[in-house]
């Protein structure tokens, strides 16, 4: 009897121990299946977010090239469209080559000679990373460092889609290190252009981890109360680690939508967000509603501050750019990092005869900025393109291209001034 006791006893706590442990093992596969889950997530939205800096960077480029094909046709009527392609090239290489990204990120152009493909069937227009081998010809035959014949499935792409996005290795911007990378390209098809632009991914790995570690203290509070209190409490721990997992998962959009809606370098507002911004103030133009002023501005050679004194002091001159604008102007107004040192202030209610007030103010403001990195005889200005929403705007990247225009007007007249659209 006492032997059949002892028995059972010891069945039941083998089954016991076999409980516990395939619930422990149950829980741990679960878990880690939720951490793959976040860590696939948080790639998802990183990729989302460096393809929509691609699609939006090359369409407005195509923009762009629209506007000054357009300007260029309307001066010159008579040229032959060799010149024209000729012109806006110059004008492109010349903004292409003056840009900067974040991520590494940059574009590049190439002119497809023969939609069939094979040897020569495009030229390299402009690439700022292989500026030595600009004119040379382009082979769909050529096979890269992934074993992908690159060209050709771009060539495939545009000829079926007008646009493609892949992922190919290549060699990092100002640097022989190769690395994988996302570009997107878009057919240009008034010149048989093949607008490109590409990132690096070398740092989706590390968005994976990070969610992978952010997650790991969850995963050992799970299994230490499931050791604990094992079956009673089974049901809460999953229910506590559901609710833990959709906190995290919305920490993480709230990060990335920051991201999103803010420039890291300068704390203006960003690119994704200032497209949604003059997107609704053209709408709100049309009901009648706002009367926004637009007003596009840059660092009058900027590029000399890199160039000269580093990159450390080009940023401390946009930081600085950015402060005393948004000092100039109301709490109620944007202030847009567009691309590089380009930057777009939105302001609602400014009647026309306030404009020399304002851009004045704002001029002024820039001209007094003074770091001690700079010697006193270096000043910083800014050239400002302004221009109103138009009744006949059917889109509101008409306005920018106006105020672009605009921009362009008070390079022309020296820079360090401001001119209307």
């Amino acid at each position: 009897m006492k032997d059949e006791k002892t028995s059972g006893l010891l069945r039941a706590l083998l089954f016991d121990i076999l409980g516990l442990l395939v619930s422990l093992l149950m829980i741990f596969v679960a878990s880690r299946a939720v951490t793959g889950l976040s860590a696939a997530m948080a790639h998802d939205a990183v990729m989302s977010v460096k393809k929509n800096l691609l699609y939006e960077n090359v369409n407005n480029m195509i923009i762009y090239l629209d506007n000054e094909k357009d300007a260029y046709i309307s001066e010159h009527p008579d040229a032959s469209e060799e010149e024209i392609e000729s012109s806006i090239r110059g004008k492109i290489r010349k903004r292409i080559y003056s840009e900067e990204h974040s991520d590494g990120a940059y574009m590049w152009v190439q002119k497809v000679l023969n939609y069939s493909g094979g040897d020569n069937y495009a030229i390299r227009l402009i690439h700022p990373n292989l500026s030595e081998t600009e004119g040379n010809y382009l082979s769909t035959n050529e096979v890269n460092q992934m074993g992908m014949k690159a060209y050709e499935i771009e060539l495939e792409g545009i000829k079926s889609d007008g646009e493609i996005y892949q992922n190919y290795a290549f060699k990092k911007l100002d640097s022989d290190e190769v690395t994988e990378k996302i570009t997107y390209a878009k057919i240009y098809e008034p010149f048989d252009w093949i607008i490109c632009m590409g990132v690096n991914l070398d740092d989706i790995e590390h968005y994976k981890q990070q969610a992978q570690i952010e997650i790991h203290p969850y995963q050992t509070a799970i299994l230490s109360t499931v050791i604990s209190i094992w079956v009673i409490l089974l049901f809460i721990i999953f229910f506590i680690y559901r609710r833990t997992q959709i906190g995290t998962y919305e920490k993480k959009n709230k990060e990335l939508e920051n991201k999103l809606n803010i420039d890291v370098l300068t704390g203006a507002s960003s690119r994704a967000y200032g497209d949604r911004l003059l997107m609704n103030e053209f709408k709100e133009f049309h009901s009648g509603k706002n009367h926004t002023l637009l007003m596009m501005m840059d660092v009058d050679y900027f590029k000399q501050f890199n160039d000269n004194y580093g990159h450390e002091v080009g940023d401390k001159v946009l930081k600085s750019f950015v402060s005393t604008v948004r000092s100039r102007i109301r709490t109620s107004d944007s202030i847009i990092r567009w691309g590089g040192d380009e930057f777009l202030v939105v302001l609602q209610g400014i009647e026309e005869d306030a404009i020399p007030a304002m851009a004045d103010k704002i001029l002024d403001g820039v001209r007094a900025i003074r770091l001690e990195e700079l010697p006193d005889t270096v000043h910083i200005t800014s050239s400002v393109g302004i221009a109103y929403f138009k009744e006949s705007d059917t889109d509101y990247k008409e306005i920018l291209g106006r105020a672009d225009e605009a921009l362009y007007k008070a390079k022309e007249a020296g820079r360090n001034n401001w001119k209307t659209a």
